[in-house]
């Protein structure tokens, strides 16, 4: 399939053809941060160009209280599609100039270089309706390493999806590592967003439209109970068969995107 240019079609088709268009706008998320005559590398998260010089993702991907961003930190944000990787550079951004922080609803803006041939994600503020067809796209759970001579081995980047249904649509207060987010309209899933997900499209399943933003995952606890362990036999001295068997379920969250529309709309990122 012939590689898409500027902004993605949202005419109704496959949910893979959706998918070949999306994932060259999802990228992910790498720190680079001078340490000594090296870089440390972390990979924090995922994220999708919203313009063709508007890169989104989580407040919680660029700034979180246990590692939040610091001068002289570099970025680069990675994708893979074809067989090839690509690779934007953002070195050493300011905050405030290059790089925009909103704790309020968990969001974090990248101004990149401007390309109007860079694909970049089609949008909606829609209302959505139960059951609604979406999907999910990004980096989780990357596995990344980097040589002696400093170079990033990328084998372990790996663009994944899931699609599944809207289980419920509603506004809530969310507990981040920033505070209490108040009445933050949230997409609801019943299939778990992993680490390394967060920033990641959601997607409409039809139409490839963005609807929000990737945040984390609730768990409200169903059952607490004790069990005993059977059939296990050679236990290390001092180890009980006993154990408490915990029974959550677990809902993945997404931000959606008209909670954060005027800011994109300052930004330039339009209908």
């Amino acid at each position: 399939m012939q590689s898409p240019s500027g902004r993605i079609s949202s005419k109704r088709r496959r949910f893979h053809e959706i998918v070949w268009d999306l994932r060259h706008t999802v990228f992910a998320v790498l720190r680079l941060r001078p340490r000594g005559n090296g870089l440390d590398v972390t990979a924090l998260g995922s994220g999708f160009f919203a313009a063709p010089a508007l890169f989104l993702t989580c407040h919680h991907v660029l700034n979180s209280n246990a590692n939040p961003h610091q001068d002289g930190d570099s970025y680069h944000l990675l994708g893979r599609f074809a067989g090839k990787l690509a690779i934007h550079q953002i070195k050493e951004p300011s905050v405030g100039q290059d790089i925009f922080l909103y704790p309020e609803c968990d969001l974090g803006l990248i101004k990149a270089a401007d390309d109007p041939a860079r694909p970049y994600a089609a949008l909606s503020y829609e209302d959505l309706p139960e059951g609604l067809t979406l999907g999910v796209a990004g980096y989780p759970l990357p596995q990344l390493i980097t040589t002696p001579q400093g170079q990033i081995e990328t084998a372990g980047l790996i663009f994944r999806v899931a699609q599944g249904v809207v289980t419920a649509s509603y506004e809530m207060n969310i507990q981040s590592d920033q505070g209490l987010l108040r009445n933050m309209p949230v997409i609801e899933v019943n299939f778990l967003f992993v680490p390394g997900s967060s920033g990641g499209p959601v997607f409409h399943g039809e139409t490839g439209r963005v609807l929000g933003f990737v945040h984390g995952y609730s768990a409200v606890r169903i059952r607490e109970r004790v069990e005993t362990a059977t059939g296990i036999t050679d236990l290390p001295p001092g180890m009980s068969n006993m154990y408490i068997e915990n029974v959550h379920a677990v809902y993945s969250l997404a931000v959606k995107l008209n909670r954060v529309r005027q800011l994109l709309e300052q930004f330039g990122a339009t209908l």
